[in-house]
């Protein structure tokens, strides 16, 4: 899922037309008469809104739909791993402030769970839009590799959730995510 900028953070419509700063021309002039535009002024103002609501009239910017996307996740479900290597599960539940973390290889299972902080969790949100976790792809898929390391990532959202996967493939902040996993459970998550 690419965030969708010119959705509504406020109230979720689509109805929305973009701002355009600077000195009007006739047809600006026409087209903002029409409600296709918004005219925003001669000063282009940093972090000043880009967009819109034609629904609800909230104005917002590019960085404000990111911020709403982000807070509506509620918690993460992620497996890696292979037959040979085992698999490891977490799931980060950013609503009870509660983690689990489990690996599994040959029959053999490992589970922790354990509480985090509600500052823990605002800062793994923080930590997620970093390395962009929304705007991954659906899949990662390396063709004609059938066996290997298999891994997926659910986010779970106020909603509709979100799944990517990928099988020998990831994404390029793979080893970060990673990283940010074994910071929020404290244990190996590769």
């Amino acid at each position: 899922m690419a965030i969708n900028y010119k959705q509504c953070p406020g109230c979720g419509s689509k109805n929305t037309i973009k701002f355009l700063y600077g000195m009007p021309t006739q047809e600006a002039l026409q087209k903002a008469d029409a409600g296709e535009i918004k005219l925003g002024g001669c000063c282009i103002i940093v972090g000043g809104p880009e967009y819109f609501c034609k629904d609800c009239e909230n104005e917002w910017n590019r960085e404000q739909a990111v911020d709403a996307e982000y807070a509506k996740i509620n918690g993460i479900k992620a497996s890696v791993g292979g037959y040979f290597e085992g698999y490891y599960n977490v799931e980060v539940n950013l609503t009870t402030h509660q983690v689990s973390w489990n690996f599994w290889v040959g029959g053999e299972e490992e589970t922790i769970q354990k509480a985090i902080r509600p500052a823990t969790a605002k800062k793994f949100i923080e930590e997620l839009k970093l390395i962009n976790l929304l705007d991954w792809n659906a899949k990662y898929i390396e063709p004609g590799v059938l066996d290997g390391t298999h891994w997926s990532v659910k986010v779970i959202r106020d909603g509709r959730n979100i799944n990517k996967h990928g099988d020998n493939k990831f994404p390029n902040v793979w080893d970060a995510f990673c990283k940010l996993i074994r910071k929020i459970t404290g244990q190996v998550f590769s």
